[in-house]
C-alpha cells in the first residue's frame, strides 16, 4: 500500500511538474516574440511610470539593498553558507544540485540575452548595469536559487506551517527582487516576468531530477 500510494505521489507530481514547465514555457515564449517584433511598449510603459510614482531616496536605498540579494555577489555568498550547511549535514546530492540550479540557470541566462539582445532602459535609472536586458538576470537566477534553496529547506520540516511560511516568505523574496529591477529602471517588466518563467522552468527541472536521483 506504501509503495501503491508512493507511486501515485510521483506520478502526480510529474504530471504538475510537466504542466507547471509547460505553462512557463509558454508564457516566456509570448514575450519572447512580443520581444523579436518589438511590440512590448503598451505593456512596459504604463507599469514602469506606475512603480516609478513610488521613487523616493529612502525607498531608492532599500531598493538597491534589495537587488544586491539577487547579484551575483549575492548569490555566491548566499549559494556558498548553503552549501556549507549541506555538506556538514552531508546532503552531497541536494548540494550538487543547488549547483546545478543556480549555474545552470545562469548559463541559460547568458545565452538568452545574447539571443535576444534587447537594449536595457533608458530612461532615468538609479544605477547603471551593462549587459543586454531579456530576461532579467537577477529574476531568472533568483528565482531558481531560493526556490530550490526553500524546497530543500521544505524537506528538512514537519510542520506543514512551517512549510507554508518557507515558501510564502522565498516568493515575497523572489517577486521584491524583481519588483527592485523595475523600480531602479535596469529592466522592462516584461524582462522580470520572463525572466520568473525561465527559472520557474528550470527550476522544476531541478527539483525533479533531484527527486528522481534520490529516489533511486
Amino acid at each position: 500500500m506504501k509503495n501503491e500510494a508512493q507511486e501515485r505521489l510521483s506520478k502526480s507530481f510529474i504530471m504538475y511538474s510537466i504542466l507547471l514547465i509547460g505553462a512557463c514555457c509558454f508564457v516566456f515564449i509570448e514575450f519572447a516574440d512580443e520581444v523579436i517584433e518589438m511590440e512590448l511598449k503598451s505593456f512596459d510603459n504604463p507599469i514602469i511610470q506606475y512603480i516609478h510614482g513610488f521613487r523616493t531616496p529612502l525607498f531608492g536605498e532599500i531598493m538597491s539593498a534589495v537587488t544586491s540579494l539577487g547579484s551575483v555577489t549575492g548569490i555566491m555568498i548566499g549559494m556558498s553558507i548553503a552549501l556549507i550547511f549541506l555538506l556538514i549535514a552531508r546532503q552531497w546530492w541536494e548540494g550538487l544540485f543547488l549547483i546545478v540550479s543556480v549555474s545552470g540557470s545562469s548559463l541559460l541566462n547568458y545565452y538568452l540575452k545574447w539571443l535576444f539582445k534587447r537594449d536595457r532602459p533608458t530612461f532615468n535609472p538609479l544605477v547603471d548595469e551593462s549587459g543586454y536586458s531579456f530576461p532579467s538576470g537577477h529574476s531568472m537566477v533568483s528565482f531558481s536559487f531560493i526556490g530550490i534553496l526553500a524546497y530543500l529547506l521544505t524537506t528538512m520540516v514537519r510542520k506543514k506551517s512551517m512549510k507554508v511560511l518557507i515558501l510564502t516568505l522565498s516568493m515575497l523574496l523572489i517577486l521584491l527582487i524583481g519588483f527592485s529591477r523595475i523600480y531602479l529602471g535596469v529592466h522592462y517588466p516584461s524582462d522580470v516576468i520572463a525572466g520568473f518563467a525561465a527559472g520557474c522552468a528550470w527550476l522544476v527541472i531541478c527539483i525533479a531530477a533531484l527527486k528522481y536521483k534520490l529516489q533511486r
